[in-house]
């Protein structure tokens, strides 16, 4: 039976990033011809990384990969993939027709690397049949070790010596450590294989996989190495029976990471892409914790950015992004929301009439409304009081001044702005993009000079 773990599909090629120290590295050309083309681009799928890049009406497409130092990469043509291996400074043309490219594609490098994609379309590595994992753990740790041994002396075969000065480096790595997973799945394999459900992995499976869980730096942009690394401090760094949750059990793999991994290299590589994975799949909301680990621990600029831009990418209340919307209410219960300021810029108010600052806050807005009231500019008070005639009440008595909104408590529209203090201010321009999600209160001493340097007001 052919194991789970070795299926190359788009969700495997699809694995998270850690960039390495920041290094300037040659840029990649890669240069494609399809004859007959039965589709109309190609991708090329490394790390998270996705390139679409069109064919012409010729079937021709250029492009450059920047910051690439070498990794394992698929050339998708339609829902077929090839393996591939990109390298700094390499100028690569691939050629093929457009109905045969599983079975044949034409790899054209310098200096004789057409060598490895060669090997790549060519050589397979060899899992253990699943039935395997029935057998004593020893002699399971020896037959996976056979065929290690093995795909490295195929690898060794090729010579690469002097054609690549990473790919047999990293090839190696890959090798090494999707069999070392291999063994990993024993503890969840063996019950099943061997129909024995006592069996619980014992001080030598684990003695086992720890000692292959080696700090090499060089192995850091493999996933198969991520991968590994990140079983065991999941396995060492989380007691049975907690870390329920995925936050929770990211947390706890971090800190195994933090306080076991003394390589730094290795150790800020792996905390980073634990902290992505994190993010990417779950977003950005209560991750405290996580984010004083990779502050703490995570120094290299290269990772920081990577982070950066995947936090970035969760945060929809960033500078220059459409502000979220909301619904609220007048006094005369007509509908308001963003749509029904575009052209001008929004100034708005989250507050409540329970709330002592802001009180303090209203004759400042109240003045300053007075000030701008033939610029371009609305000032919006949005309510989060959870009884609407508490705030109608005090906007009747106080006369109060601008666009005045019921809004209600606990809105979408304040959680995603984390105004969860309030007053909470906030500047949209007459686009609806986010000026400043934390805007200055009326009662600052900059507001007026901040608002007087916005174009067009």
């Amino acid at each position: 039976m052919k194991n789970p773990i070795w299926g190359k599909t788009l969700m495997a090629a699809l694995t998270l990033w850690t960039a390495t120290a920041a290094t300037v590295h040659a840029d990649i050309k890669m240069t494609i011809d399809v004859k007959d083309k039965t589709a109309s681009q190609v991708a090329v799928v490394y790390q998270t990384t996705i390139v679409e890049i069109p064919l012409d009406d010729n079937g021709h497409a250029t492009h450059t990969f920047s910051d690439i130092k070498a990794v394992h990469a698929n050339l998708f043509y339609g829902m077929n993939s090839r393996p591939i291996f990109l390298e700094d400074g390499d100028t690569i043309h691939i050629s093929f027709e457009g109905s045969r490219f599983k079975e044949k594609v034409d790899f054209a490098t310098q200096g004789g690397k057409e060598k490895i994609f060669n090997y790549l379309n060519q050589v397979k590595l060899i899992a253990p049949e699943e039935e395997t994992l029935a057998l004593p753990f020893g002699e399971y740790v020896s037959l996976v070790d056979r065929k290690k041994a093995s795909a490295l002396r195929i690898l060794k075969a090729w010579k690469f010596n002097g054609i690549s000065p990473h790919f047999e480096t990293v090839e190696t790595g890959r090798i090494e450590y999707a069999y070392n997973s291999a063994i990993l799945m024993y503890a969840a394999g063996h019950p099943f294989y061997s129909n024995d459900t006592t069996y619980r992995p014992d001080d030598t499976y684990y003695e086992e996989i720890k000692k292959r869980a080696t700090e090499n730096e060089a192995y850091t942009d493999i996933k198969e190495y991520r991968e590994y690394m990140k079983e065991i401090a999941r396995t060492f760094g989380c007691p049975k029976g907690g870390a329920r949750k995925p936050y929770d059990r990211t947390v706890c793999m971090m800190e195994y990471v933090a306080d076991n991994i003394e390589n730094e290299i290795v150790k800020q590589a792996l905390l980073n892409v634990l902290a992505i994975e994190q993010v990417e799949q779950y977003g950005i909301e209560d991750i405290d914790e996580l984010m004083n680990l990779h502050s703490t621990f995570v120094t290299d600029s290269a990772l920081q950015n990577a982070f950066r831009q995947k936090y970035d990418a969760w945060d929809i209340v960033q500078t220059g992004k459409p502000s979220p919307d909301f619904r609220a209410w007048d006094i005369q219960r007509k509908e308001w929301n963003l749509t029904d300021f575009r052209g001008k810029y929004v100034y708005i108010d989250l507050w409540a009439t329970w709330c002592g600052p802001c009180r303090k806050e209203l004759p400042y807005l109240k003045q300053l409304e007075a000030d701008y009231k033939n610029r371009n500019i609305t000032f919006v008070s949005l309510s989060v009081d959870a009884k609407r005639a508490d705030w109608q009440k005090i906007v009747e008595s106080q006369q109060m001044a601008g666009v005045q909104l019921h809004l209600g408590a606990n809105t979408r529209f304040q959680t995603l702005y984390k105004a969860t203090g309030i007053p909470h201010f906030i500047l949209l321009d007459p686009e609806g993009k986010i000026v400043n999600s934390n805007m200055l209160r009326p009662s600052s001493p900059d507001i007026r000079s901040y608002l007087d340097r916005l174009p067009g007001l």
